[in-house]
């Protein structure tokens, strides 16, 4: 029996000895009893150096120890706690431990045994780990800041007019938009601009659309709250906010037209009178969806009878466009219960090789005598007769179809984020895509210009849809009020940069600012950008030098009812 407890002793020095992790003892007050080899090189000392001493020399924290001692008390071990012992040379070695207490027979105890594992690797990786966070949160903020500077910029020339300096046609729109107030809108037309520009330059032109800005400012002095927009071309705005009557604003318009009449503008020498239409429109807060539709009404109404300006009036139209939409709406419901919804494919090409690698999947009504017909006729009215949901099934299930049969082919389909909103269609979309065994094959491109702030939603069906292999591209990028934050808050692989910037970049340099930023911003993040619109050989080939990714438009290829590539 002595033997064997001789034998079993042995072993257990063996193995302490072996041990690649440390262990120590303590007796009651602390002191080092024991140690094994790994403990020593832990601490690079020796037992004579380490053996009898206080476990306080060698710690770096106090507070940690007399933490881990109210555990054994009350528990009798302290668990994975982690601690920082100091070397003889001052330098930390950090650990974790486990400590248990050793009792006699009359459960009084009489040793504690320590286990240390090194961390200190761990914690010069946490370091090293930490100081790369730093420095990526210090480049993301300065790409924040440059992201937001750019973003101001461009919002600024996206949202006035370059020329004079007004804002814009889209500025105009948000403003209506976001107001909650009565508007009164004076849209007015230089008359024949067009033979002016002609005789006097583009130049004069230019310098007398400015010249008028600039007077149209001045009067409109009279009201508190006014804001004078440039349309394009020939045309101007003056917006009038709050409570007024409809004899106020006719005071103040025909004051303007015989200010016109009456005025005679010099540019470079050169004396120009001018007479200009206008169309007028009133609203309360709840009817500015329209309002600069009637104001054009009112404009063109006024240019058709020759008259200084007209006040638009519901009469104007309102049976003509009943008889349209109900003729749209019977139209649009005979295509769907005679199924003819169908899909055009329009190719999407490498903007390297030229080689079609996808394709995108427009929606054509077929009518009976075979026409096509474009989504520009029916697509709004399908809406309001709450239609629209249907089409984008049929749209899904007949592209699905296809690709099923073209299993090397790839299509992406237009979704609206009513789509996504709408909590049928949602699900509709969820189980197709869980059913399609080629889901890899389909890119769903989301508008960027339709809600999308509404990132939880949108972010959920992002999600959702990728864990099949879904792709997703952000469509229409670069039109309206656009916001950067949508690319780095939506996980999106494409970027369509809209056809609007794309069809006159290479005459305009505001749309080559906006779509070199666009490509700068998206290839440091990693998505690939596709131009739309490409219109024409003159398009394409300032586009070339350009790091895009792909291109589409009619130059490579006008939409058809198969995929033909």
């Amino acid at each position: 029996m002595g033997a064997y407890k001789s034998t079993k002793s042995i072993l257990v020095h063996d193995i302490l000895e072996q041990m690649p992790d440390g262990m120590f003892t303590l007796d009651t007050n602390l002191t080092i009893q024991y140690a094994n080899p790994a403990f020593y090189r832990l601490l690079n000392l020796t037992s004579e150096e380490l053996i009898g001493t206080p476990i306080t020399d060698w710690l770096e924290d106090l507070n940690i120890l007399s933490s881990c001692m109210a555990d054994i008390t009350q528990n009798g071990y302290c668990n994975d706690q982690e601690t920082v012992f100091k070397r003889k040379d001052g330098s930390l070695v950090h650990i974790s431990k486990n400590v248990q207490a050793l009792y006699d027979e009359q459960n009084t105890m009489h040793t504690i045994l320590v286990s240390v594992r090194d961390l200190t690797s761990l914690h010069e990786l946490n370091r090293e780990l930490l100081e790369a966070k730093a420095k990526q949160d210090c480049y993301a903020s300065d790409l924040q800041n440059i992201i937001e500077e750019r973003t101001n910029e461009l919002t600024h020339r996206l949202l006035h007019n370059a020329l004079t300096g007004l804002p814009n046609r889209l500025k105009l729109l948000d403003d209506i938009e976001t107001s909650n107030v009565p508007h009164a809108m004076i849209l007015l037309n230089i008359d024949s601009f067009n033979e002016l520009n002609t005789f006097y330059g583009h130049g004069i032109g230019d310098e007398l659309l400015c010249v008028l800005a600039t007077a149209l400012l001045e009067l409109s002095k009279r009201w508190d709250e006014v804001i004078i927009y440039k349309l394009p071309v020939d045309e101007y705005v003056i917006l009038i906010s709050g409570e007024f009557s409809l004899s106020q604003i006719e005071v103040f318009v025909d004051d303007l037209s015989h200010w016109m009449s009456g005025n005679i503008f010099t540019i470079q020498n050169q004396q120009i009178s001018l007479s200009m239409t206008m169309g007028v429109a009133l609203s309360d807060a709840s009817e500015e969806q329209n309002l600069l539709l009637r104001a054009d009404m009112a404009l063109k109404r006024a240019k058709k009878m020759r008259r200084n300006y007209i006040v638009y009036d519901e009469l104007f139209h309102i049976k003509e466009d009943y008889e349209k939409n109900l003729l749209w709406i019977k139209r649009l419901r005979s295509a769907i219960e005679e199924d003819r919804i169908v899909p055009f494919y329009q190719p999407i090409v490498n903007a390297e090789t030229l080689k079609i690698e996808k394709y995108e999947a427009l929606v054509r009504i077929i009518e009976e005598d075979g026409s096509v017909i474009s989504p520009i006729h029916f697509l709004t009215i399908s809406k309001k007769v709450k239609l629209y949901h249907r089409i984008t099934m049929i749209m899904i299930d007949k592209v699905f179809d296809t690709l099923k049969m073209n299993p090397d082919r790839v299509c992406s389909i237009n979704l609206s984020i009513e789509d996504i909103n709408d909590t049928v269609m949602y699900e509709y979309i969820i189980q197709k895509v869980q059913q399609f065994s080629g889901s890899h094959q389909v890119i769903f491109e989301v508008l960027e210009s339709e809600g999308i702030e509404n990132y939880d939603v949108v972010n959920s069906f992002i999600q959702e849809v990728k864990k099949y292999g879904v792709q997703i591209a952000l469509d229409d990028f670069g039109a309206g009020y656009s916001n950067f934050a949508y690319i780095t808050k939506l996980d999106i692989d494409y970027i369509k940069i809209d056809g609007s910037i794309i069809r006159d970049i290479n005459t305009n340099p505001i749309s080559q600012l906006i779509t070199e930023t666009i490509i700068e911003f998206a290839t440091k993040l990693n998505i690939k950008t596709v131009a739309e619109f490409v219109c024409s050989e003159e398009v394409y080939n300032y586009l070339k030098p350009f790091r895009l990714d792909s291109m589409q438009g009619y130059y490579f290829g006008e939409p058809s009812s198969s995929m033909n590539g």
